[in-house]
């Protein structure tokens, strides 16, 4: 990474494709993406745009301790660059179940979390953690609306909550709503569509809370919907953008 502008770069010697980034332009990003947020507590930032050991470590020194990403790489990447609150916003099945507690097992000091959309991967994974002796954090992933992966927040996803927090090896430590199809040009249009994704989650919260389950955190939107999200006072919301690294003024 270099200063911006950089007169003296010979951009002639660049290979073609090139990456260059500008250090100067990533910290203004990070500053405001602190500022929107208000406080470095209310941010989880995804790795999955610059995957780059530098940049976590630029947010871990302004107070940044919480990451998100979405591949074991990415996970191993932000251990080692010195994270200690790690989020995978995956759902682990089959061969992948193993990883988990492989990853756990190489990172003792990392706070290590996954996601769950299915009662029968939930139960593997709780075995396969039990076995190890080890303990992970899992969050249910909300469908709001991409249809990509996930359960519709209501009965389903109350039941795998219950599940979750009754299995061995496991710990219910909340819920991912990723509302990645929200991007609508027109900002009140945006922030009525992003409230609309999010809404039926926090009333699903608010569910399992009345029978008596912790549900400490929220992990919520992506970089379009983040500004909005911010906007809200919810207890334990965790704002996740990520390709706000590199933004340029759109």
């Amino acid at each position: 990474m270099i200063k911006s502008p950089d007169k003296s770069l010979d951009t002639g010697q660049i290979l073609s494709p090139g990456l260059v980034i500008f250090r100067d332009l990533v910290e203004q990003n990070i500053e405001e993406m602190l500022r929107v947020a208000g406080s470095p507590e209310r941010l989880r930032p995804h790795c999955k745009t610059h995957k780059m050991p530098a940049i976590v470590k630029m947010q871990l020194a302004r107070g940044i301790v919480r990451h998100k990403c979405a591949t074991f790489a990415e996970a191993e990447m932000l251990a080692q660059a010195g994270a200690k609150d790690i989020f995978l916003a995956y759902n682990p099945v089959g061969p992948n179940i193993s990883r988990v507690v492989r990853f756990v097992e190489s990172y003792p000091q990392v706070r290590f979390a996954v996601t769950a959309d299915h009662p029968q991967a939930v139960a593997a994974l709780g075995r396969a953690m039990a076995a190890s002796g080890r303990q992970v954090e899992v969050l249910v992933d909300i469908d709001c609306g991409q249809h990509r992966t996930g359960v519709p927040a209501g009965p389903k996803a109350a039941a795998l909550y219950e599940q979750i927090a009754a299995t061995r090896g496991l710990t219910a430590a909340g819920l991912h709503v990723y509302d990645g199809h929200n991007h609508q040009t027109d900002v009140a249009e945006r922030r009525q569509a992003v409230l609309g994704s999010i809404g039926p989650a926090l009333e699903l919260r608010r569910e399992l809370e009345r029978r008596g389950l912790a549900v400490p955190r929220v992990v919520a939107g992506g970089s379009g919907s983040f500004p909005i999200l911010a906007s809200l006072k919810e207890p334990g919301l965790e704002l996740r953008p990520g390709t706000v690294i590199f933004h340029d003024w759109g």
